[in-house]
């Protein structure tokens, strides 16, 4: 949940670490670029207003899944990672 990310994330800033950030939240993995960058928004606006980290030690890995398996909904998994990496790109500045 939310508080225990956040729990973690001091922790991380305490030791002057950076953070690498999986497209995971409390429903699973994200499966869709919307998912994706709602739960890249969702941590960088933890990590930056509420605990303070400074974004250039934020990164973010939306998570490629499987491609090229010929099952149809798998079909935009890698159009969807890169659409996610240009997004994160362009709205959260420093990551």
């Amino acid at each position: 949940g939310e508080e225990r990310f956040k729990h973690y994330a001091r922790l991380v800033r305490q030791y002057g670490a950076a953070v690498v950030i999986m497209a995971f939240d409390e429903q699973g993995q994200a499966d869709s670029y919307e998912r994706r960058i709602e739960i890249c928004q969702r941590s960088y606006d933890i990590l930056t207003k509420e605990v303070g980290f400074p974004a250039e030690d934020i990164i973010f890995d939306p998570n490629i899944l499987t491609v090229g398996t010929g099952i149809e909904e798998h079909r935009n998994y890698a159009l969807d990672f890169i659409r996610a990496v240009k997004w994160i790109k362009e709205n959260l500045p420093g990551a």
